[in-house]
């Protein structure tokens, strides 16, 4: 039962929280939603233990739907992957948890909000505990809802309502190619069981059924796989569906760390590990997911040098990260994907939590612009925030490093040499817009000196997760990591994540030495040009800008793609909307639903006038109409 009570004390939370929150929790609502989490952390810790003295465990509870031959049960599966990503979802989540008592003390929501914090991690825990896609599709729906609920929880904003409704509707998107996947799949395979669709015999059957589709040769596995990616390419916020995450950052601050760092958006690279029997089989799939990766993470790296609202700047990081760990899993590199995945959620969880405490110190103001100087105010802010800004930038022996390098190097062994170009110029770009966000917010004069005097430290609340996660932003790397590309992470997810079928691309060592201190000399390339610009001759940033003013504006706008869908999209679709409401629904749907009524009200308007109340017409009506009914009858 012990893998059972991972869920049920999140399900125990939402309950509690949300029957009797409003009238009779209300401000202790955090105490069953932190010691749920703190108790699924428990749990996660020690099934971690057992699968690393070699449990597994496919368990089923009971038969959830039985049609015909196919059986799909409520199971569980605890395997490597499963136990590695448990750990990021209640470790990171449980401090996310923690640093919300104190960011969330004065919401007027506040047992509403917690109530949507246990959602969220049971609909995560359900999707990775999952034995079977029926139960990764429910998760995975679970928590586009949750997320829905948490970007819009100050709905009475209309922009985050807004933002809400995009994230909600632009995963709708990729999810119903994910639902076509998921179709296709039980079709193929009769059935949605991990352990029964990753065959490798009946996945080379599915293979070999070859489809021309507009003159193009298919096969069967390649459509099941794009289908299924689809739904990666909207939960990950890929190109082109990466345009919900930025405007997610309306929600509470909590909200961007727990969505940005431990659970949605890890769900497609999880996704796609798990699948990895039916994707390293999938050639053109693969291809594909490299070129989308690679593009995802140049995308949002350009844009993060432009912006200046700072939660902004860590949410087109965020995609620009994400890009690199589908890249990975593109180039059947899972377990350097997931290795990135793990460390990623400890550096990028910090730095949100850093943003709220940031943001708590300046009245919620989040433009660089207006900061400048609060190292002096915030010293654990500070340092935590180096620490993040250290790791994400990929300089060893932080935690980022490990799995960047080892993503950038696999990817050139696998032959992709231009997506690891691009991925080199983008840990470039990283490191500069870090550390430009590190050096503007925290170095140098005070930009508003009434918003820097009333700075201050976050509570102890807020700051001890911060140091929990500065301290395994630093050591986890290093810790799982080494020796490089074959360390502790490496074996451990070994039996799960390398399929018989994948080749594994290795590098000779003064190959491997050259690519990994390239990775790390451009990385301090990007620190080096920050300090000068934004340190030492502050004059430049200004003066670039001008003059690469088209450039400039073209990432400041974020590549006009919010317009551009605007336009070619969503305002067409609204036209078309007015015209069929006007023309099909009004003029026919309408028209016949209430000619039916008028035709009623028009007969009764010329029957009320044989009710004219008076008994001795009603007498004659009867005898005339007698009268008639008799000569009808004699005379037929």
């Amino acid at each position: 039962m012990l893998e059972l009570w991972v869920l049920l004390f999140p399900l125990i939370a939402v309950i509690i929280n949300g029957l009797f929150g409003k009238k009779y929790i209300k401000k202790k609502a955090h105490i069953f939603s932190v010691g749920a989490i703190l108790l699924s952390l428990l749990c996660s810790l020690i099934i971690y233990v057992k699968v690393h003295n070699g449990y597994y465990a496919n368990i089923i509870y009971y038969k959830w739907v039985i049609a015909e031959d196919i059986v799909i049960p409520f199971g569980i599966l605890i395997d490597s992957l499963s136990s590695v990503m448990l750990i990021v979802v209640t470790f990171v989540g449980s401090m996310i948890h923690i640093y919300s008592i104190g960011y969330m003390s004065h919401d007027e929501g506040y047992h509403r909000f917690f109530t949507y914090l246990s959602i969220f991690t049971l609909s995560m825990l359900i999707l990775v505990l999952g034995n079977n896609f029926l139960m990764l599709f429910v998760g995975w729906e679970l928590v586009g809802l949750s997320s829905y609920l948490l970007i819009g929880f100050w709905f009475h904003k209309e922009s985050a309502s807004f933002a809400a409704k995009k994230a909600f509707i632009t995963n709708r998107i990729g999810d119903f190619g994910f639902y076509i996947g998921v179709l296709l799949v039980i079709v193929t395979f009769k059935s949605l069981n991990y352990s029964d669709v990753f065959n490798n015999e009946l996945i080379l059957q599915a293979k070999s059924m070859v489809f021309y589709i507009f003159g193009l040769r298919v096969n069967l596995l390649e459509i099941m796989t794009l289908a299924l990616f689809c739904g990666a390419m909207g939960k990950s916020a890929q190109f082109p569906l990466h345009v919900w995450l930025p405007d997610a950052m309306e929600g509470p601050t909590p909200v961007s760390a727990l969505i940005h760092a431990a659970t949605m958006v890890t769900a497609g690279v999880y996704m796609v590990a798990r699948c990895n029997p039916l994707f390293s089989e999938a050639v053109f799939t693969s291809n594909f997911i490299v070129f989308i990766g690679a593009a995802t993470a140049l995308l949002g790296a350009t844009i993060g040098l432009t912006q200046f609202d700072l939660k902004r700047i860590l949410a087109y990081s965020t995609v620009s990260q994400l890009g690199y760990m589908i890249m990975a899993t593109g180039a059947g590199a899972y377990i350097a994907g997931v290795f990135h995945l793990f460390t990623h959620a400890f550096f990028k969880g910090l730095l949100f939590l850093c943003s709220g405490a940031v943001m708590h110190a300046m009245q919620d103001h989040l433009d660089i612009r207006e900061m400048g100087g609060l190292r002096k105010k915030m010293p654990i802010t500070f340092w935590t925030y180096v620490i993040a800004c250290i790791a994400i930038a990929g300089i060893p022996p932080f935690a980022g490093f490990f799995s960047k390098d080892e993503i950038l190097a696999q990817t050139f062994a696998s032959g992709h040499r231009f997506a690891w170009f691009v991925g080199l110029v983008v840990a470039f770009m990283t490191a500069f817009y870090m550390f430009r966000s590190l050096f503007v917010v925290f170095f140098g004069e005070p930009r508003d000196k009434h918003l820097y005097d009333h700075a201050h430290e976050a509570p102890k609340t807020m700051t001890i997760p911060l140091i929990v996660l500065a301290f395994m932003s630093i050591i986890v790397g290093a810790l799982v990591g080494l020796p490089l590309e074959n360390g502790y992470i490496h074996h451990f997810l070994n039996n799960v994540l390398v399929p018989e079928n994948l080749s594994i691309h290795h590098l000779s060592m003064g190959l491997s030495t050259t690519l990994m201190m390239s990775s790390v000399v451009v990385a301090l390339m990007g620190v080096a040009l920050a300090y000068i610009y934004y340190m030492y001759r502050k004059d430049l940033p200004e003066k670039t800008a001008k003059a690469f003013s088209p450039i400039y504006k073209l990432f400041y706008n974020k590549w006009y793609f919010d317009e551009i869908y605007g336009n070619l999209i969503i305002q067409p679709l609204v036209y078309m909307s007015k015209g069929i409401w006007h023309y099909f629904d009004i003029g026919i749907i309408d028209f016949t639903v209430n000619a039916f009524g008028k035709s009623a009200v028009f007969c009764g308007n010329i029957l009320k006038y044989l009710q004219t109340g008076k008994i001795q017409t009603y007498i004659f009506t009867m005898v005339v109409g007698s009268l008639i009914l008799i000569i009808i009858f004699y005379t037929l």
